[in-house]
C-alpha cells in the first residue's frame, strides 16, 4: 500500500489551497465592491460638477457668447469632464475646449444617461435667469477614463488583497512546520531509543498532544526490556544445563564407540554424530537469544577458531588471515551452522579466508556443494537483506545473519561458478565493549 503524503505536507497544501481560494474569493468580491462603489463616486462627482458649473455658468448667462457653435475661450488644457450648453432645437450654444460640437444628449432628458459607449453624461436643466430659458448644461465624462480608473482600483485593491492572502498562507505553512516540529524530533529520538540499554530515557515534549505518545513508547520499552532480561535469564541457564550433559553424551558415545565390537561402532558412530548435531543446534539456539545483547569483542585467530569447530564428513581448509576482532562465542555459533548447513547440502571441502572489504573484515565460505539456483539465491538475499526470515531461509543463515547484524554488517550470497558462497560481512559493533574471554569450546 503506498503511504499517505506526510501531515505536514497535507495541512500545507490545504491551508495554501484554501488561503489562495479565499484570497480570490476576497479579491473579487473587493473588485466588484471597488467598481460599484467607484462607479457611484464618479456619478456623484460628476452630477455636483454639473451643479457648481450650473450655479457659475447661469450666473453669468449675460455675459456669456451663447450662439450655435460657441466654445468657451480657454487655453488648451486637459479635460477630465466637458460640458456643453444646448438649448431647445438641439443647438449646441456653448461648450468647454474638448467637448464634442454635436449634443451629447437629448435636451429633454434629465439626470444621467450614456452616450452610445463613449460618455457618461449628466443633463442639469440650468437656473432660471436672464438669457437660460430652456437651456440645459450637459456634462460628461469619457468612459475610458472612467473604465481605466475602476479597473486601476479594482486591479490594485484585488492584488493586494491575493498578497496578503499568500503572505497569510506563507505565515500559515510556517506555523504548521514549527508546530509540527516536535512530532519529527520525537520520531528522531524513537529512532535512537534503544530501551535495551541502562538509563534510555526518551526526551521529555512540552506537547500535551504527545505526552500520552511517549509515554506509551516508553512503557512498550520498559516490558520489552523486562521480557528481554527474562529471555537472558532463562538462557544462562538453558547454558549450563544443557551443554554440559550434551559434552559429556558426546564424550560417552566416542568412548563406548571405541570400546564397542566392531559391528556395533558404526551405529554408536552415528548416535555419536547426532548427539554432536544436537549439541551444536543447541548452542547455536542459545547463541540465537543472545544476539540482541552488547557484541563482546575481542582479537580472534580466524584458522584456531574454525580448528575448534570441525564437522566430521567436511574437510576445512582455511587461509591464513591476520587478526580479527570479533566475538567469538557469536561468530562460532554462526561459523558452526554454516560448515553445517554446508554439509547437509552436499558439500564435501569448505574454504574459508578472510579479506577486506573496503576497509571491513569479510569471512568467505566457498564449498564445492551443488550450488543455489540463482533465482532461489537472489530470494534468499532478498530475504536477508529485509531480515524476513521466516518460511523464506534456515535456521543457519538466519543466525549468521544475525551475528552479522549484530558487528554491524550482513550476511551476503554473492554468485559463485562452482558451489556456494557465502559472505560474513563484520563491522565496527553497535555498543561494542572489549572484553576477554575463554575461546568457544
Amino acid at each position: 500500500m503506498k503511504p499517505l503524503p506526510s501531515i505536514r505536507r497535507r495541512l500545507s497544501r490545504a491551508l495554501v489551497v484554501v488561503s489562495l481560494a479565499w484570497s480570490v474569493a476576497v479579491a473579487a468580491v473587493v473588485g466588484w465592491v471597488v467598481r460599484h462603489e467607484m462607479d457611484e463616486l464618479m456619478d456623484d462627482t460628476l452630477r455636483e460638477s454639473a451643479q457648481i458649473l450650473d450655479g457659475l455658468l447661469s450666473s453669468q448667462a449675460s455675459q456669456l457668447p451663447l450662439r450655435p457653435g460657441g466654445v468657451m475661450p480657454a487655453p488648451p488644457h486637459k479635460e477630465d469632464l466637458v460640458w456643453q450648453i444646448v438649448d431647445t432645437h438641439q443647438q449646441v450654444l456653448l461648450r468647454s475646449h474638448q467637448a464634442p460640437a454635436q449634443p451629447l444628449a437629448d435636451a429633454a432628458t434629465r439626470g444621467f444617461t450614456s452616450a452610445g459607449d463613449g460618455w457618461r453624461v449628466h443633463a442639469e436643466a440650468m437656473a432660471p435667469g436672464p438669457g437660460t430659458a430652456g437651456l440645459v448644461l450637459l456634462v460628461a465624462q469619457r468612459n475610458s477614463e472612467r473604465n481605466e480608473a475602476v479597473v486601476d482600483s479594482s486591479l490594485y485593491t484585488a492584488g493586494s488583497a491575493l498578497v496578503v492572502g499568500l503572505l497569510c498562507a506563507l505565515w500559515l505553512s510556517t506555523r504548521v512546520r514549527h508546530e509540527l516540529q516536535p512530532i519529527d524530533e520525537l520520531s528522531q529520538a524513537v529512532v535512537s531509543f534503544d530501551p535495551l540499554q541502562p538509563h534510555a530515557r526518551l526526551p521529555d515534549t512540552q506537547r500535551a498532544e504527545l505526552q500520552p505518545m511517549r509515554q506509551a513508547i516508553t512503557d512498550l520499552g520498559s516490558r520489552l526490556a523486562r521480557r528481554v532480561a527474562n529471555e537472558r535469564a532463562f538462557t544462562g541457564h538453558a547454558a549450563h544445563a544443557l551443554r554440559t550433559p550434551l559434552a559429556g553424551m558426546v564424550a560417552q558415545l566416542a568412548a563406548a564407540q571405541r570400546a564397542s565390537p566392531e559391528q556395533v561402532q558404526p551405529m554408536l558412530g552415528l548416535a555419536r554424530q547426532a548427539a554432536d548435531r544436537l549439541r551444536r543446534v543447541v548452542a547455536a539456539l542459545l547463541t540465537l537469544f543472545r544476539s540482541g545483547s552488547d557484541v563482546q569483542v575481542q582479537p580472534l585467530n580466524l584458522p584456531e577458531l574454525v580448528a575448534q569447530l570441525q564437522v566430521d564428513g567436511l574437510t576445512i581448509t582455511v587461509l591464513p588471515s591476520p587478526g580479527l576482532q570479533a566475538d567469538p562465542d557469536l561468530l562460532a555459533a554462526a561459523l558452526s551452522n554454516l560448515q553445517d548447513n554446508a554439509l547437509r547440502h552436499g558439500a564435501t571441502q569448505l574454504h574459508i579466508s578472510l579479506r577486506d572489504d573496503h576497509g571491513t573484515p569479510c569471512i568467505v565460505l566457498a564449498d564445492n556443494g551443488p550450488g543455489i539456483p540463482d533465482a532461489d539465491r537472489l530470494r534468499l538475499q532478498a530475504a536477508l537483506n529485509a531480515q524476513d526470515y521466516k518460511d523464506n531461509t534456515g535456521m543457519g543463515l538466519m543466525l549468521a545473519d544475525l551475528v552479522a547484524r549484530a558487528h554491524g554488517g550482513a550476511l551476503r550470497l554473492p554468485a559463485a561458478a562452482v558451489g556456494c558462497t557465502v559472505e560474513l560481512l563484520l563491522g565496527p559493533p553497535r555498543g561494542a565493549s572489549s572484553a576477554t574471554g575463554p575461546s568457544p569450546a
